[in-house]
């Protein structure tokens, strides 16, 4: 695994590994435990088996110890030894982002059936603003930033279509419901990377 990013933000670290070993070879890292690479061996495609293992070693090889990858109900990972984490993965990629505040993060690979893919979860406006200037960059840049906010706010019931709203996407501007996103990009390699967090946080605390 060879880490091609990584950016601190306030006390949350973002990182993007890109996955070079096989599962072959991913089984063999001392990092993993009998537990991990039993759960590993459970699950039924290789793709899936190496986004398991991968987040594992990276967050071992971050954090420097013995450490256990859980999942909330909603699907959200945590690690005792961060108050908060996201994960993504794409193609061969890692993306993860842990610290003291909550982050949503997405990696995806531009592909042309995004283009295809992505009037399903835009609003009407959102899919007028798309059709502007459609790209298959424009398309990955709305999904990510869709699913972004999805794995900030953990909620399996919301709608992509109407809860999430990208105000503007040049802007970075998204909202959930009551809440407001900045949205950031990174471009590396073939693959963008999104992140989001609350922009109306400090706000609120100043008005209590």
């Amino acid at each position: 695994m060879k880490e091609i990013f990584h950016k601190k933000i306030l006390n949350t670290h973002i990182y993007v590994c890109k996955i070079i070993s096989s599962y072959e070879e991913q089984i063999k890292n001392p990092l993993l435990n009998s537990a991990e690479l039993i759960s590993a061996k459970e699950l039924k495609n290789e793709k899936r088996k190496k986004e398991f293992l991968s987040s594992r070693i990276a967050l071992k090889n971050i954090f420097n110890k013995e450490l256990e990858l859980k999942h909330h109900t909603s699907g959200k990972p945590f690690i005792k030894e961060a108050k908060h984490l996201s994960i993504s993965h794409s193609s061969n990629f890692l993306a993860l982002a842990y610290g003291d505040e909550n982050i949503g993060i997405d990696i995806e690979k531009p592909q042309n059936r995004m283009v295809k893919l992505i009037p399903k979860v835009l609003s009407e406006i959102e899919l007028m603003e798309f059709k502007k200037e459609p790209s298959i960059d424009l398309a990955c840049k709305l999904w990510g930033a869709k699913e972004a906010i999805l794995k900030y706010v953990a909620d399996r019931n919301l709608n992509y279509k109407e809860d999430i709203k990208v105000e503007n996407i040049q802007l970075g501007i998204a909202t959930y419901l009551k809440m407001n996103f900045k949205v950031e990009f990174e471009k590396m390699e073939n693959v963008i990377l999104t992140y989001v967090v609350r922009s109306d946080k400090k706000n609120k605390a100043a008005h209590h």
